[in-house]
Parts: structure tokens; C-alpha cells; sequence
């Protein structure tokens, strides 16, 4: 399972890379790719299966997100369809937070534990989008990366997606240049 500093949605959005490239880098390829990044996530069933086709509606669910998210960091309005597919996502969820052995979990009705599990992530979405959550949506200023971020700092001043990715090499290629 995966440490979760960003909203879980916010997350999803991650699993397409380098958007801005002519062949952007899908990480959901395939159902296991899904069923993978669910479990580290920490909402995986035993069980529970993914279909292509629920892929194929996983993806569109993740872009309606990203697409949303990137419309409030640009203050703009979140498009309808994408409203509309998030809220839609977001009824679906019919999954119960539950204390277990090893702290709070889940627990995803058999016979699709998977598509509520993705609910779970809409949900987040609809609280991230919505502005439920403390903190501003912004997209990463990394030469080339258009991730979307929540910036929960303290003065907001937050510019990357990642501190370990493209704040290291914004820094670098800084320090490059006042070296020259």
C-alpha cells in the first residue's frame, strides 16, 4: 500500500504519465494493472475482478477527474459530462468503512468489488473537485508535467507534483544554470 499525501483521486490521475507527449504512457494496460493499483491503494477485495470493460470505464472515470481537477486549478468551470460521469460514479458507492485487525478498511459487496471501489475514488473526486478538502488544486509547474496536486501548505506556495521528481530536477537544472 501506497502513503497517501494526495487525495486518492488526484492519485488516480497518475496512472496516465507524460500527457503531454504525442503517445502519452498508459499504466493501466490491462485489468491486473487496475486490480494492482487498487490494492495499493488500499481498496482491493479478495476476489474482486476487473473486467475490460470496467477498465475501459476506469479510464474514462480517472479522465473525467483529471480534466475537472485541471478546470479548478485554472478556475474555470468543471465541464457538465465530467460532472455529470463523477456524480454518476460517486451514487454508485455502496462499500463500508469498517474497523478490522489492523485498523480502518473496507468492505466491498462480492459481487463488485471492484466498481465500488472505484466509487470510493469518485467520491474522493467529488470532495477534491468540490472543495471539501483543505487546500488548493494546482498543476504541476515541472518542465513538461501537467499532473494536478492538491497544496495543502502552508502558504500554498506548493509549485510540483512532487518534491522527489520534478522539484529535484526544477532545482537541478536551477543550480545549472547559476553555475554557468
Amino acid at each position: 500500500m501506497f502513503e497517501i499525501q494526495q487525495p486518492l483521486s488526484l492519485l488516480f490521475t497518475k496512472t496516465a504519465r507524460f500527457r503531454l507527449e504525442p503517445a502519452p504512457r498508459e499504466q493501466l494496460r490491462d485489468p491486473s494493472d487496475l486490480t494492482a493499483w487498487l490494492a495499493a491503494a488500499g481498496l482491493s477485495a479478495p476476489g474482486s475482478r476487473v473486467s475490460d470493460e470496467l477498465l475501459r470505464e476506469a479510464r474514462e472515470l480517472r479522465e473525467a477527474i483529471y480534466r475537472s481537477a485541471r478546470a479548478v486549478a485554472e478556475a474555470a468551470t468543471v465541464p457538465p459530462d465530467d460532472r455529470d460521469l463523477l456524480n454518476a460514479w460517486a451514487d454508485r458507492h455502496d462499500a463500508v468503512r469498517v474497523l478490522g485487525d489492523h485498523g480502518a478498511g473496507w468492505r466491498f459487496p462480492p459481487a463488485h468489488a471492484a466498481r465500488s471501489a472505484l466509487a470510493i475514488v469518485a467520491v474522493d473526486a467529488v470532495d477534491t473537485v468540490g472543495g471539501a478538502r483543505d487546500g488548493t488544486i494546482k498543476v504541476c509547474e515541472g518542465e513538461g508535467c501537467v499532473a494536478v496536486f492538491l497544496d495543502n501548505s502552508r502558504g500554498r506556495s506548493r509549485r510540483w507534483c512532487s518534491m522527489a521528481t520534478c522539484g529535484n530536477r526544477a532545482k537541478k537544472a536551477a543550480m545549472r544554470n547559476r553555475a554557468e
